[in-house]
């Protein structure tokens, strides 16, 4: 009787450690992205240049709300501009779509700070495309347009 518990434990435990495992090493999970969209978002108000770049694929590209591209190397040396300075960021309304390695994230992105000694007041919708690679998510491309504002 005690092998025959011990043999139906295994054969349980299998069936629940198959169905609550996490997908295949090809593509990450939403909390995980999650956990990414954050972290990078936490890197970029603290100007932290090293953390930020660990966040962006190589092929990195911005479209900014004027239209105007933006490469990974331009986006860092903006971040490391010292007149540039965030003192609030704000991202909410996030919406997340996964499509295997790929996912597409849409957000408002809320900004408050300075550059050049204007002040920054950034009200944006963001559209985000990440990709799962070498185990993590990579921010693989982000267009973001001004909001309008209330009438």
């Amino acid at each position: 009787m005690p092998r025959l518990i011990a043999s139906l434990s295994v054969v349980a435990l299998s069936g629940v450690l198959a169905c609550g495992s996490s997908p295949s090493a090809d593509q990450g999970t939403e909390a995980q992205l999650r956990a990414s969209v954050a972290a990078h978002d936490s890197a970029w108000q603290a100007k932290d240049s090293v953390g930020v770049a660990q966040w962006l694929a190589p092929e990195y590209v911005y479209v900014t709300s004027t239209g105007d591209l933006s490469s990974r190397e331009q986006s860092l040396e903006f971040l490391a501009d010292p007149t540039y300075r965030l003192t609030q960021v704000v991202r909410s309304d996030i919406s997340i779509t996964i499509a295997g390695p790929v996912a597409r994230v849409t957000s408002r992105w809320e900004g408050r700070g300075k550059y050049e000694g204007r002040p920054v007041l950034d009200d944006q919708t963001c559209g985000q495309t990440w990709v799962w690679r070498e185990g993590r998510w990579q921010l693989f491309t982000e267009h973001c347009v001004k909001r309008p504002e209330p009438d």
